[in-house]
């Protein structure tokens, strides 16, 4: 049962931040003509299902306090641990390898929350440590050599620095000490952090059923919809692999993925903390942004433009493309407070995992399905669809009045 509804659902966990499955031009708009090139669009009615935005396409109308966001922050760790030696070569490599490990994702989540002071040893002087980094560098500059002890302060400044970020999170109660190691940050350790900051602000419903998992914080994040926790058609969500895009056992290094968590996190979950609890960030789009992907409702001929994540550029630069582009921008930019407003509320709700358990069985849903297997009419079909939709946050491919009417025909 649950392949098959996983297969009509869908194997990616997050609907936002990340590319989405074109539209077929039903009721399309006609654009333009470009020799035998004809274009046209479609703009959805679930267009909260298409949101594609980041941290970087916004501005927030209340941040965190500018000057305790600018003291707490630590972003010089890696130079710290290095002695001060940074490897152009390297550099990137080293990156992405601690963006994507447990203390690197910590950090990284430190400076989202942005308003816990750091955590100093007992009887420890920053700014004595500093003005000794400052002689010894002076030393190693005028000699143009290698100064070891230079070398040295460095990295007892990064682990310093570092351990009194996550000593933060130890006493905010998000990490346990014994967690916290030198190795990648799974899917399940993750999970577990996220959950105790946000269990209370959005807890789980027990909605999702994972065949290789029964921990709770992972079938929270799988239900929330963070990015990273696709799931694949048999049920999989490989907790002990890093996060991401895409669902499969590979455990491979992709720190996209966890830049789209956080800019997940940063806008549709309450991720300003307050003296009162979480609130949401209030986000403003900036100017020229538009918050969809526009390929992913353009048509040329009446096939999707974007195939998989092939593009042909030679058509998609024609004039018809571009006119296409404005036209769908003209019309959703404007509804970018509704589209984020709504997805937030979806955060909220529980999945439609098993149809048999979440719709058929459901006793909420029983006036609606007895009215459409009386009547199978289209009035009563859109009454099941809007049920479902208030109750539940569909995946994409569930989100349509033809995937519902399949399932009540065909599950009993």
């Amino acid at each position: 049962m649950l392949k098959k509804q996983l297969a009509i659902a869908t194997t990616a966990c997050s609907l936002l931040f990340t590319g989405i499955v074109t539209i077929m031009p039903a009721g399309v708009v006609p654009v333009a003509e470009a020799a035998a090139y004809s274009f046209t669009y479609k703009v959805p009615a679930n267009l909260e299902k298409y949101l594609y935005v980041n941290r970087n396409m916004v501005s927030i109308k209340n941040p965190q306090p500018q000057d305790l966001l600018e003291q707490y922050r630590y972003s010089g760790y890696l130079f710290d641990r290095n002695g001060g030696y940074v490897s152009e070569k390297t550099m990137y490599t080293e990156s992405v390898h601690f963006q994507t490990s447990k203390k690197g994702f910590l950090l990284d989540l430190y400076h989202l929350i942005g308003i816990l002071p750091p955590v100093y040893p007992a009887g420890f002087n920053p700014a004595a440590l500093e003005e000794q980094i400052k002689v010894e560098e002076k030393k190693q500059n005028e000699s143009n050599t290698f100064n070891e002890k230079y070398a040295q302060l460095l990295q007892k400044r990064g682990e310093i620095n570092l351990q009194a970020r996550l000593q933060a999170l130890i006493n905010a109660g998000y990490v346990t000490p014994q967690e916290i190691d030198d190795k990648p940050a799974t899917k399940q350790f993750v999970a577990n952090v996220l959950y105790r900051m946000f269990k209370d602000v959005r807890p789980y419903k027990g909605s999702v059923k994972l065949q290789d998992t029964q921990d709770v914080a992972v079938l929270w994040a799988v239900e929330v919809g963070l990015p990273g926790f696709a799931v694949d058609s048999k049920g999989n969500i490989y907790p002990n692999t890093r996060l991401r895009q895409t669902a499969g056992p590979e455990d491979w290094i992709e720190e996209h993925a966890y830049t789209q968590l956080f800019d997940f996190i940063t806008l549709i979950l309450p991720a300003k903390k307050t003296d009162k609890g979480w609130e949401y960030y209030q986000v403003q789009l900036l100017p020229k942004m538009v918050p969809v992907r526009v390929e992913e409702f353009i048509c040329v001929n009446g096939k999707p433009i974007r195939q998989g994540d092939t593009i042909n550029w030679e058509i998609y630069n024609l004039p018809g493309q571009y006119n296409a582009s404005r036209q769908i921008a003209a019309q959703v930019t404007p509804r970018f407070q509704q589209m984020l407003q709504t997805a937030r509320q979806d955060a909220l709700k529980p999945r439609a995992w098993d149809w048999k358990r979440d719709l058929i069985s459901n006793p909420l849903f029983a006036k609606e399905v007895a009215a459409y297997r009386k009547t199978r009419s289209t009035k009563s079909l859109n009454a099941v669809y809007q049920a479902v939709r208030k109750t539940y946050n569909l995946y994409i491919r569930q989100d349509s009045p033809t995937v519902l009417k399949s399932v009540l025909d065909r599950v009993k």
